[in-house]
């Protein structure tokens, strides 16, 4: 009996785990993990989510000149200029010259230093020794980490750094004593960089020691430096390890339909028609010869072809006969002309009715064009049918074997997919692009995608979800990104973890998308806080803000990820005041109760105890000054915080949204009535009627003259069965129609608090 086959792995024998990456456009320090199966980089507009993807897709690039000058950070630009500067001193070409070794050699470390580079780290098994050999960097390795570093280098040697230098210098020569005004090219080595990339040079690949990467004990926190004599691996050996396809976004706003249609057709062709096609010519293309991988096909493609031949000689043979009658010399030698095609099978399906469909329900023999298909089902086909072909051409390269890991870059596919596919897009791109045979069960699959739309991000959990923040720029620096891993943002607390992604799921917020967060108490606060900024503060209204309905008093159950996001956030939130007593069993007990005496009340909010200002008694919270309202951190995170006070300072003290809203607004209150009485004019907008929750206010307004009895009658009103979204929906109204009602003065300071902090000329945060 003969021995069993040995099973193959049924886990990845490597797998990319982080990549690093340095001076990379706004990215001057960024490390990402890299999840085994699916990893979603989130976070604001131009914050550079699609920038670690072009790094990853431009680095790993065999061929053609993709890096720019402006894919160097812009911090590394003054040192860079002044490289420059001093190549523009030379007076003969230092080829052929004798000249200072050592200085030339500073300048190409000093020149290495400023370019960009991406780490890759590697979690490998001792199996795949074979694969990672190239870059293991001791001779004990048995499994584990394993990096390679890709930097751009201008010059790997002094004699080419000698060589760019004397071109820059003889480019810069002519203009050197015009003005900077003068924008003559070029104007430095930047400058230079843009006419001409090719002389950024290419990028060549390197092996990094694990001991000092970001799995050693402890972590690096900054990639390593590499030595100055260390030699470059052939980078033909990284393409046996790891293999990276790229999904770009729509960014065109329409097309016309003759950009979209085939070569070889009159009529457009759907994207899937497309991706068919480009698989069909790679995968399915074979001569009639028989050297091709599938029998059947070359079979019916080579009858096919003899029977068209036939055809074709019977159709045209007469037209050729009367030519010949002609006696033109170049029809008679060669005497005879025969027709041979040569079908290609994917030029089979180049016309646009290859891909049809039929409709549920529909005769069998009724089928109808693709392109009379929903385009929002058209992109998912072709996004569907893209992934596939990606996971078909890794596993059948031009030569050798599957590349061991196999990352497909996906961005912003929410560009080509409807709100309903996109909360299941992760988790099914991640099958498409994963081998199914088992024999293919050693091999890594991974899918990062980058995205704005918060039904994508929330079908992951936070393991899964890296947020790339924007650094503001500090004093005479410049505005850079970084990269927090949300996996850790909640530490060891599951149940607030568990909490803040049930939350997500169902609010679908866009938190992770914005440019600044608040949160609110209630209904009626989220629904006229955003009425009030469009009124009130128009820089604040064109920016992106999340508006979080948690519960002002919930709010801390966020307060990590808040901490971690760093983005300015504001938390309008109650005082709630609370009566301590005892029971009878002598049990403590707080019930909520009006402010009448602040010395005998607490404040029984959970955010303002546990989180900011930290404070329990109530009389201290009256007369708030920054400190007490304004939280930050070490990073430049700041929270500013926003509950009731007395109105005006000294007088009645509300406890809700909607007794501070009365409050402010009495004289408006009491002109409600006075209105309803009077006779509109005809340009007037018509008054709604006064019901409801509105007419039960403005009668308890006029039916009390002091203030703070006034006070106790509306929290015991509130505190009763009072309709608070009606009375926020129809305040809405009011003020939609140009109703002068003030924003309760707590709001409104917080909200210019938010408006500084956003402004363009803020520098830095703290």
């Amino acid at each position: 009996m003969s021995a069993q086959p040995p099973k193959p792995s049924q886990a990845p024998n490597v797998s990319l785990t982080c990549i690093e990456l340095s001076r990379f456009r706004r990215l001057a320090q960024a490390r990402v993990q890299i999840d085994k199966k699916t990893t979603v980089l989130v976070g604001a507009n131009n914050s550079g989510k699609t920038s670690i993807l072009t790094a990853v897709r431009n680095f790993l690039a065999t061929t053609g000149q993709i890096f720019g000058a402006f894919d160097i950070s812009l911090d590394q630009w003054p040192a860079l200029r002044a490289l420059g500067e001093a190549w523009e001193k030379l007076t003969e070409d230092p080829a052929s010259a004798s000249g200072d070794l050592a200085k030339w050699e500073d300048q190409l470390s000093e020149l290495l230093a400023r370019m960009p580079t991406l780490d890759l780290w590697f979690d490998a098994q001792s199996g795949s020794y074979n694969l990672v050999s190239p870059f293991i960097t001791s001779l004990n390795w048995s499994g584990g980490a394993v990096g390679v570093r890709m930097r751009l280098e201008p010059a790997s040697s002094v004699e080419a750094l000698q060589k760019l230098a004397w071109r820059y210098r003889e480019a810069r020569q002519p203009v050197m004593a015009l003005p900077k005004e003068a924008h003559a090219w070029p104007a430095d080595l930047i400058d230079y960089w843009l006419r001409y990339p090719a002389d950024l040079g290419s990028v060549l690949v390197y092996k990094l020691d694990p001991s000092q990467g970001p799995f050693s004990n402890p972590p690096a926190i900054a990639p390593q430096a590499l030595p100055s004599q260390a030699a470059p691996v052939d980078r033909t050996k990284l393409s046996k390890l790891l293999r990276v396809d790229f999904v770009a976004a729509q960014r065109g706003l329409g097309r016309e339909e003759a950009e979209t249609r085939s070569t070889a057709g009159t009529h457009r062709v759907g994207l899937f028609s497309n991706q068919l096609l480009k698989y069909a010519r790679q995968h399915l293309n074979i001569a009639t010869t028989g050297q091709g991988h599938q029998p059947e096909l070359v079979a019916a493609v080579a009858s096919a072809q003899l029977e068209l031949d036939a055809r074709i000689k019977a159709a045209l043979t007469p037209s050729i006969e009367d030519v010949k009658k002609l006696g033109y010399p170049t029809l008679h030698d060669p005497q005879e002309i025969h027709f041979r095609t040569r079908i290609q099978t994917g030029d089979l399906l180049d016309h646009s009715t290859a891909v049809q469909y039929r409709l549920d329900g529909q005769q069998a023999d009724v089928y109808l064009p693709e392109y009379s298909i929903g385009l929002g089902y058209q992109n998912l086909q072709s996004l569907s049918y893209q992934l596939v072909s990606f996971r078909d051409s890794r596993l059948k390269p031009a030569e050798g074997s599957p590349a061991a890991v196999h990352v497909v870059l996906v961005e912003e596919p929410e560009a080509h997919l409807h709100v309903q596919v996109q909360r299941i897009f992760p988790r099914r791109a991640a099958e498409l692009i994963s081998p199914v045979a088992p024999e293919h069960a050693h091999l890594s699959s991974q899918l990062v995608i980058s995205t704005h739309a918060s039904h994508l991000a929330h079908a992951e959990n936070f393991d899964r979800l890296r947020y790339v923040r924007r650094v503001a720029a500090a004093a005479g620096g410049m505005p850079s990104s970084d990269v927090i891993d949300l996996a850790t943002a909640f530490g060891s607390d599951k149940e607030t973890r568990t909490f803040a992604e049930r939350y997500f799921r169902v609010q679908h917020t866009d938190l992770l998308f914005a440019d600044a967060a608040i949160f609110v108490e209630g209904a009626a606060e989220r629904m006229l806080v955003p009425l009030f900024i469009e009124r009130d503060f128009h820089e604040l209204d064109k920016r992106y803000i999340s508006f979080l309905d948690l519960g002002g008093r919930h709010a801390h159950r966020l307060r990590p990820l808040v901490e971690r996001l760093g983005i300015p956030t504001v938390v309008i939130t109650d005082v709630d005041p609370v009566e301590v007593t005892k029971d009878a069993q002598g049990k403590t007990v707080r019930k909520a109760a009006a402010i009448v005496d602040p010395e005998l009340l607490e404040c029984g909010n959970d955010t303002l105890n546990g989180w900011h200002p930290k404070q329990k008694d109530l009389h201290l919270l009256a007369d708030p000054k920054e400190a007490d309202q304004v939280w930050s951190d070490q990073s430049g995170g700041r929270v500013r915080f926003a509950w009731q006070v007395p109105i005006p300072k000294g007088g009645p003290w509300p406890s809700s949204f909607e007794d501070s809203l009365i409050l402010t607004n009495i004289d408006w209150f009491k002109s409600v009535e006075q209105k309803k009485n009077q006779k509109p004019d005809e340009d007037d907008v018509p008054l709604p009627k006064l019901v409801g929750p509105l007419r039960l206010v403005v009668k308890t307004v006029i039916a009390q003259q002091d203030l703070v009895a006034l006070s106790k009658d509306l929290h015991a009103m509130l505190r009763g069965s009072f309709a608070k979204a009606e009375f926020a929906a129809t305040m809405f109204e009011r003020i939609s129609l140009g109703d002068k009602v003030v924003c309760p003065a707590y709001i409104a300071d917080a909200l210019t608090w938010l408006d500084t902090e956003l402004a363009p000329s803020k520098k830095g945060a703290g």
